[in-house]
């Protein structure tokens, strides 16, 4: 079993502690630390973490191709129930490039459309294939807790990169277009009935309120707590959509990000030192 997160991280008497950004994260932890336990008392060993820990978020250069053969293995296990072959994840890529490639004129068939193959694609349309990868999976795939930690990898990482572009493509969206599409959080990736938050608010630029740049699809709960504690907290829990919300509010004026939210009363250290003691 694997978890995609994020976590606050401390290193205290030699001894790395790190506490879940976001709660829900807890149940997985639970999951997997039981899970650990209980292969530990039949094997009569410890069971060591794979853990890759890293403190930037995202590469200095964000691979497309690279996301799009990690979206596309998904897909297939979600399928299948078992790892593609080479041959078998590239039909299946040829596959899900007439579902949601670019299209073109074919070179010797005017009156044909071919799809755009990713080596070939500018940044924006590997980005809408790769939207399309999102969407497919939001809408189609049932993935088990693994997959799912594989697609908040690439997830988070893409949201990081859409976040530094200075042309999104979505930024010619109105919102209703965008609705069409929204299908799965960007903060946590959970698919499902989703709330149309605006970045900027209504009441601050009115003039953007159908702009699909101005806008994040969150989980009603996600929503809320943003309603309730701010964009300070709300970064806390999910950092890699600060980029994208700057951006927005850049694009509406260079207007400033509200400040506000509800700090918890409890030090790094002190949550440390208790979870050394057991």
């Amino acid at each position: 079993m694997k978890i995609t997160g994020f976590f606050h991280g401390v290193l205290y008497k030699n001894q790395i502690v790190l506490r879940a950004a976001d709660p829900k994260d807890l149940q997985l932890i639970y999951k997997l630390f039981n899970g650990k336990k209980s292969r530990e008392e039949r094997s009569k060993s410890e069971i060591l973490l794979k853990c890759d820990i890293d403190a930037q978020f995202q590469h200095r250069s964000y691979k497309q191709l690279n996301s799009v053969w990690k979206l596309i293995t998904v897909i297939f296990e979600s399928m299948e129930g078992r790892k593609p072959t080479e041959s078998e994840r590239y039909d299946l890529y040829l596959d899900l490039l007439e579902e949601y490639a670019d299209k073109t004129p074919s070179r010797f068939r005017k009156d044909t459309l071919r799809a755009v193959h990713i080596s070939e694609s500018n940044t924006v349309a590997a980005a809408r294939f790769i939207d399309g990868l999102l969407y497919h999976l939001a809408t189609q795939c049932e993935l088990n807790y693994d997959l799912q930690a594989d697609v908040r990898k690439v997830l988070y990482e893409w949201e990081i990169w859409r976040g530094k572009q200075e042309h999104d493509f979505k930024d010619d969206m109105t919102v209703s277009e965008w609705r069409e599409r929204a299908v799965y959080s960007e903060a946590s990736g959970l698919g499902g009935s989703v709330d149309c938050h605006h970045i900027v608010s209504r009441g601050a630029a009115p003039q953007f309120a159908d702009c699909a740049w101005n806008v994040l699809a969150l989980t009603r709960e996600e929503h809320e707590f943003f309603h309730a504690h701010g964009w300070n907290a709300f970064f806390d829990k999910y950092p890699h959509l600060r980029g994208k919300v700057e951006r927005a509010f850049e694009k509406a004026g260079h207007l400033p990000i509200p400040q506000w939210t509800t700090p918890e009363n409890v030090q790094v250290e002190n949550l440390a030192e208790l979870a050394l003691r057991g």
